[in-house]
């Protein structure tokens, strides 16, 4: 459950989280290294989830004025050479003193590398300069595998650029590089700003919890490119880029927050049933969150607790892993009601209701907590790769999460294109009997960003913990390697106060009226109307009811006969019965750019 800090711990985070930014030491026999990582500035947007800036100089001049300027991008991406040169504006300098004199701590440098300068990267960081906070970006996706495969290039973030390749609005056909980049160890996926599906792309790639950028040519690309939700912005103009995000001056989201419901709807329905689940979907939760068990006879069982006593109220502490499936159905889950009759469910039995809906699965690997049992006799995730090589269907709806070391490292080995997000220093049942220490013991806190990202990076594991006053202040460092903020579990809708991208709710039914987006369909305004900055939009709640409702607006751009504007509406979601006080509390929301015409 949630755990807030004081206003005061926070400040002792902040502080003691600045002093602590530079810990990991990269592995290399460099005689040169810098380990700190650099803190990315808040752009002064009114956006919940500020993108990061990428900005491609042409010169080593336009790198000095970027990194001086009022609004500095988060990263510097160049381009080397086999001999780890760059070239820009005629000169061409060593990657070395590019870094050194225009870069380190100024900025995070990204290189883009192929089959060429791969190796001449590597060797780079093990002999010449060892450089911690570095990402590399790439079109091969056999390049980002060999960085990770690499002990020296795994603290290496990376981007697979896609930015050549034409988009659908089918969401589930990016799921193939969504999985490649996974299994390469790469959290940033890069696109071209300009396809028109690339809204279609940036929700899903981001719903799988991994980073969207998108390369723009220009300021109105760079705002559509926002507003579908980005978290990043590419781009060889840094004007273009902090124009854009001079438009996001009212408070609030780009794209509206992922809801996902915390073991399915259980305010009125029994907890991990169908019937919850199901109530999910019809509530509009983008995501829904279930623990899978494991059974001695090899079956695969939603329930949270490794026993079944207190979803069915009975006496008997029988276990999942001890029973078989016709033993666990004679019970009736009860933590809501016994009316609707619902038994334990078979994860096959959810894939099947869910897998036609856009709702993505978060499951939760408990699997009897990664006992000895489960992890070794049992063979949990062999199972769970043996289920899902039976169900194709299912790729691209779901990702996993958990507690337990033992699960995030089988899952690399055995489903490596499937993204896990790591839940925090769970103790299993195997750790304890092997003697080892949670996650090899190397757990950071959210504070200490260079050891956090290294602990990331060596399991391959995304963000997903308890919200704390930690995560929105380093919320930005995070982002912009390639991390967003997936957290659990909320009692109430106070996360949309917060830079969460998936929420986990155990209140989801109260966000279902919530607007999630704004008509983007072309209008006609008078100019007195465009001068108002208020117009009537069609808007659609998260379960997809339909409303007429007021907005305000912001203009990208106008002549006299047509405009550009997106629309913006502000919501309440923190009323005074959830709170027990007087004070309320609204978020922004803003809609895709809509074409208008004037007269």
């Amino acid at each position: 459950m949630k755990k807030f800090l004081t206003v005061l711990a926070a400040f002792v985070i902040l502080c003691t989280g600045i002093a602590g930014m530079g810990t990991a030491e990269p592995v290399s026999a460099a005689v040169d290294s810098y380990s700190t990582y650099y803190s990315v500035p808040s752009l002064s947007s009114g956006l919940k989830i500020e993108p990061s800036l990428v900005f491609e100089p042409a010169s080593f001049e336009e790198i000095r004025t970027a990194t001086s300027a009022s609004v500095k991008p988060a990263t510097i991406l160049l381009t080397v050479d086999a001999e780890m040169k760059v070239s820009l504006g005629g000169q061409q300098k060593s990657f070395k003193d590019v870094f050194t004199t225009y870069v380190k701590g100024k900025a995070i440098p990204a290189v883009r590398l192929d089959g060429t300068t791969a190796d001449a990267f590597l060797n780079f960081l093990k002999n010449t300069y060892a450089i911690s906070d570095v990402i590399a970006v790439s079109k091969d996706a056999a390049v980002l595998e060999k960085l990770y495969a690499d002990e020296a290039g795994r603290i290496v973030n990376t981007v697979y650029d896609l930015t050549g390749e034409k988009l659908s609005a089918d969401r589930y056909a990016e799921w193939p590089h969504i999985a490649a980049a996974n299994k390469a160890g790469c959290n940033i996926l890069m696109y071209d700003g300009t396809d028109e599906n690339f809204p279609v792309v940036s929700e899903y790639v981001e719903a799988m919890t991994k980073v969207c950028w998108a390369y723009t040519e220009n300021k109105t690309e760079a705002v559509t490119a926002i507003a579908a939700g980005a978290y990043g912005i590419a781009s060889g103009s840094l004007s273009d880029m902090v124009g854009a995000v001079s438009v996001f001056t009212k408070p609030g989201f780009a794209r509206a927050q992922y809801i996902a419901a915390h073991r399915g709807i259980t305010t009125y329905a029994n907890e991990q049933s169908l019937t919850g689940i199901m109530a999910a979907y019809n509530e509009g939760s983008t995501h829904v969150e279930i623990d899978i068990q494991i059974t001695k006879d090899g079956n695969l069982v939603i329930n949270h607790d490794e026993n079944i006593q207190r979803v069915t109220a009975q006496a008997s502490s029988v276990t999942v892993a001890d029973s078989t499936v016709e033993y666990l159905t004679r019970y009736k889950l009860a933590t809501y009601s016994t009316r609707y009759g619902d038994s334990f469910a078979l994860f096959e039995d959810v894939v099947t209701m869910m897998a036609k809906t856009d709702v993505i699965l978060i499951v939760e690997l408990k699997l009897d907590n990664a006992s000895t049992k489960a992890v070794e006799n049992l063979k949990a995730i062999e199972t769970l790769k043996a289920f899902m090589e039976k169900h194709p269907e299912i790729a691209g709806h779901w990702y996993a999460i958990t507690f337990f070391a033992p699960y995030a490292e089988k899952m690399r080995e055995l489903l490596p294109e499937i993204p896990v997000g790591y839940l925090g220093s769970g103790a299993s049942g195997m750790e304890k009997d092997q003697d080892k220490p949670y996650w090899g013991g190397g757990h950071k806190e959210m504070n200490n960003v260079s050891g956090k990202i290294d602990f990331l990076r060596k399991y391959n594991v995304g963000l997903d913990e308890s919200m704390q006053a930690a995560i929105n202040t380093y919320g930005q460092s995070y982002l912009a390697r390639g991390y967003t903020e997936n957290t659990w579990t909320f009692e109430d809708t106070s996360h949309f106060g917060y830079k969460a991208n998936v929420a986990t709710s155990n209140k989801a039914e109260e966000c279902a009226m919530l607007v999630k987006t704004i008509s983007s369909s072309p209008v006609k305004m008078t100019a007195e109307q465009l001068a108002s900055g208020k117009f009537t939009f069609t808007c659609t709640a998260y379960n997809g009811w339909q409303t007429e409702q007021e907005c305000e607006f912001v203009v990208v751009e106008s002549s006299a006969t047509e405009a550009i504007v997106i629309p913006y509406i502000a919501q309440e979601y923190y009323t005074a019965r959830e709170k027990q006080d007087p004070e309320t509390g609204t978020f922004g929301l803003y809609g895709m750019p809509t074409k208008v015409t004037i007269g």
